[in-house]
């Protein structure tokens, strides 16, 4: 049986949502956070995964200010 529209909805935005929690996982780690310079990175090799983090970029922590 072919999936509803509301069930593909559902799967697309519990998709994102997944890689919401992850950045702010990997963002908030207590003891390896992520660093502006790593996401800098990431969204030039993956730009369509990353960035959509690019606001972030300010608020990091630089890699220097560890």
């Amino acid at each position: 049986m072919p999936l509803t529209q509301y069930q593909h909805f559902e799967i697309a935005r519990r998709k994102i949502a997944d890689a919401n929690l992850t950045f702010m996982e990997l963002a908030n780690h207590p003891t390896n956070p992520m660093t502006r310079e790593d996401l800098q990175r990431n969204i030039e090799r993956r730009p369509h995964v990353w960035g959509r983090f690019a606001g972030f970029l300010n608020t990091l922590p630089s890699r220097e200010a560890r």
